[in-house]
């Protein structure tokens, strides 16, 4: 019981293509086997990544999380990897991993693998920050049928008033052999409940004060309130000199005497500095949060010549989810197919597969709450009704609290019981009545470029990879060489990115590697180099290096300290590159110059704003147009020093590591504003690469006690940092989003 007693020790790791001891990996190596996956305490495996060192979970709803390692963590992970069985889970359009929504049945989970830190090196772009390997059961060996049902309570003691939901899982398996040469297995399972709802309800603009709410603040913008976004800030006292000329000019007062100035400036200074925006709808009454996944899997196997084995697999996935980015998004029904075909042997494999997504009913929750109210009234209405209302009380002499509940009265006509103030004219509508179905479900359902919110992506990738271990053939040291090749279709029908309806956008992309190790001193030192090469059709070619030397110590060899020096690259994600969605206040645009172009940059200059705000800060001019620097891949070199080993009698295990990361051309978020400051200024998100560097570092320590046969006391603690970054640019944000310190005790 040795494999399951220590963790990791004797036990095979898959992350190398050449399997070898985890204890005597080169990088750290995080794994749950199958005994941590049965034992562990969470709902699903998935959140059982929870317990590994080093790792961040980023929760976006109950389906939707995906997990990081060594900071930068944004709405999306576009620095790790996520592989289950040699197929890359990220939907080719998405551009990351969605968790596992779309990924493996809990029944049918042999083992996962986390390789901590960069590993382009073998797995090609996107290994920035680590790749997530999930494994399998294998139908020759686990046979028979496996059902379970899983069953629980939502939504307990949460904030918001609309109590407990409960919650049901079913997973299957069922595989069978014949005769050890054909195989198959089928697995599916359906996820039903309902969602966490987002239930903030502060200012986003006072988050300190909770008392700060619509009833009260004009200008209230509530965190998960929707349609109150600010999007051109209207100041009541920038309106008071047009107010209060007209006021003047309707007494009979000439302009230019110092009658109408003195009243023009008695009125002015009735006019408080307020921002008001306007009444919006809560994210419960915008988003489905009735969440629904469903699976389904096979795969036929059939083995030849004692050695090789040939096998095809098919999977599909659909669900409903709640997403951040931009905005929130609601999936709706997103679905994504994978189809594969496999030929291996203990030297080689060769693999192909398939992967299409469908974004099904998804739409802009935040953007449709911003055209909902643009429907039923525009805002030059709106405003006009709110600024004459509030006037009228305010030079009746009202105080200004009761000026401004009148006004937003007129403005939405209806007062807060949801009664009409006037039945001639249109009114705010109310979530759950027909009016307001009929103006939500034309703008949901209705494409981005045509002036709705609906997302549509259909896009697909095709890969083609093989490897071959000469380790048999070549016995002076352990040979490994592999090829990789990939073509992408971008279809968003140009709701999305800058592909048009029926002319999607192909992308190819290849790449090669090999791997040379030596054992020395009888196999107590041991010395591996990589090297990898990528070229992608938007960017130039990059070689990305790898080297690193174990050293065992002891007389069974079982302390290990290792160290390595590694290169790690990834191309900018097809979002990154190629997005050109507009959000209502602002446009978040890809970083190719072909994106650019579409709005004249950088022919027509562009400055940065002043901080992360791209609503409300503004833009800084003093210094002149920013220069973007060129568009490239975001390189990290990565030194990391470790150790890990048996101590007590092997009853404890201890594994430790200290890192140090350096990015060149980091990927980053950027802020602008073009023709700033006049009634023509644009405003942008758009990804840029750094012409800086950008530094993190950080270590971990974990242990494991056998206490006794039926009892293992683990624990691990890890620090993370972000380096100083020098004279950034304003509004550059690196998304670091982790904390410095995390513990975990099971």
């Amino acid at each position: 019981l040795e494999d399951q007693v220590y963790r990791g020790h004797q036990n095979e790791s898959q992350v190398a293509p050449n399997p070898e001891n985890i204890m005597k990996s080169p990088v750290t190596i995080e794994k749950l086997s199958g005994l941590d996956i049965q034992q562990t305490s969470t709902a699903n495996f998935f959140d059982g990544l929870y317990q590994l060192k080093g790792v961040d979970m980023n929760v976006h709803s109950l389906t939707f999380r995906y997990p990081n390692t060594r900071g930068f963590t944004g709405e999306a992970n576009m620095r790790m990897n996520q592989i289950i069985d040699g197929i890359e889970n990220i939907p080719p359009g998405l551009s990351f991993s969605a968790g596992n929504i779309f990924g493996v049945s809990q029944l049918d989970i042999d083992n996962v693998e986390l390789l901590v830190g960069a590993s382009s090196a073998l797995y090609g772009p996107g290994g920035v920050n680590g790749t997530l390997i999930m494994t399998t059961k294998d139908p020759y060996q686990y046979q028979g049928l496996s059902v379970s049902v899983q069953g629980g309570i939502m939504n307990l003691g949460a904030e918001h008033p609309y109590g407990s939901n409960p919650m049901g899982d079913f997973n299957f398996r069922y595989a069978k052999a014949f005769n050890n040469k054909l195989a198959f297995k089928i697995t599916g399972g359906y996820l039903m409940a309902t969602d966490w709802h987002a239930y903030d309800m502060r200012d986003r603009y006072n988050l300190e004060d909770p008392n700060s709410t619509r009833e009260n603040n004009p200008g209230y913008d509530g965190v998960n309130v929707y349609g109150d976004d600010i999007i051109v800030p209207v100041n009541l006292k920038d309106a008071a000199p047009r107010v209060a000329a007209g006021v003047a000019e309707a007494q009979g007062l000439t302009p230019g005497t110092p009658e109408y100035e003195a009243e023009v400036q008695r009125i002015v200074d009735l006019f408080p500095d307020q921002v008001v925006s306007r009444t919006g709808w809560q994210e419960k009454d915008l988003v489905d949060y009735n969440t629904r996944n469903m699976r389904v899997g096979g795969s036929l196997h059939y083995r030849f010549n004692n050695q090789f084995e040939a096998s095809v697999q098919g999977n599909f996935a659909r669900g409903n989810s709640v997403y951040t980015a931009q905005n929130r998004f609601s999936l709706r029904n997103f679905d994504i197919t994978n189809l594969k075909g496999e030929v291996k042997s203990p030297d080689f494999y060769i693999r192909a597969y398939y992967t299409i997504d469908n974004s099904g009913d998804t739409y802009d929750a935040g953007g449709a709450a911003l055209k909902l109210n643009e429907a039923w009234k525009s805002s030059e209405e709106w405003y006009t009704d709110y600024i004459g209302a509030f006037t009228q009380q305010l030079l009746t002499g009202n105080p200004e609290n009761t000026s401004h509940q009148f006004a937003r009265l007129v403005a939405d006509n209806r007062d807060l019981s949801g009664n009409i103030f006037d039945p001639a004219k249109p009114a705010l509508p109310l979530p759950g009545t027909e009016e307001f179905n009929n103006y939500y479900d034309q703008i949901i359902n209705t494409p981005v470029n045509q002036g709705g919110t609906k997302v549509i992506d259909k896009s697909s990738l095709l890969h083609i990879e093989g490897m071959y271990n000469f380790s048999r053939m070549v016995k002076v040291v352990e040979l490994i060489v592999g090829a990789s090749a990939r073509y992408y279709s971008i279809n968003s029908e140009g709701t999305v990115f800058i592909d048009k309806p029926g002319n999607p956008v192909h992308i190819d992309q290849y790449g090669a590697f090999t791997q040379i190790a030596k054992q020395l001193l009888h196999e107590r030192l041991k010395v591996t180099a990589s090297a990898r090469y990528d070229k992608n059709k938007f960017f130039e070619g990059r070689f990305t290096p790898r080297a690193s030397v174990v050293f065992s110590l002891g007389e069974d060899l079982s302390h290990h300290s290792r160290s390595s020096v590694q290169t790690a690259f990834r191309f900018p994600s097809i979002a990154d590159q190629m997005v050109n969605l507009d959000v209502g206040p602002y446009t978040v645009i890809g970083g190719l110059p072909e994106v650019h172009s579409l709005y004249d940059i950088p022919e027509n200059p562009v400055y940065p704003l002043s901080g992360r705000n791209p609503i409300t800060d503004e833009p800084v001019t003093e210094y002149g147009p920013i220069i973007i620097p060129q568009f490239r891949p975001e390189r990290v070199t990565a030194l990391e020093l470790g150790y890990k080993g048996l101590l007590l009698n092997k009853l404890l295990l201890v594994d430790t590591y200290v890192f140090g990361n350096k990015y060149n051309g980091f990927t980053a978020t950027q802020l602008l504003a073009q023709n700033p400051d006049t009634d023509n200024e644009r405003r942008f998100q758009t990804t840029i690469s750094t012409d800086f560097p950008v530094l993190s570092y950080g270590c971990a320590l974990g242990a494991e006690f056998r206490v006794s046969r039926a009892a293992l006391v683990r624990g691990n603690v890890s620090y993370n940092e972000l380096g100083e970054i020098k004279d950034p640019p304003p509004g550059f944000s690196p998304q670091f989003n982790t904390p410095r310190f995390k513990f975990n005790l099971g």
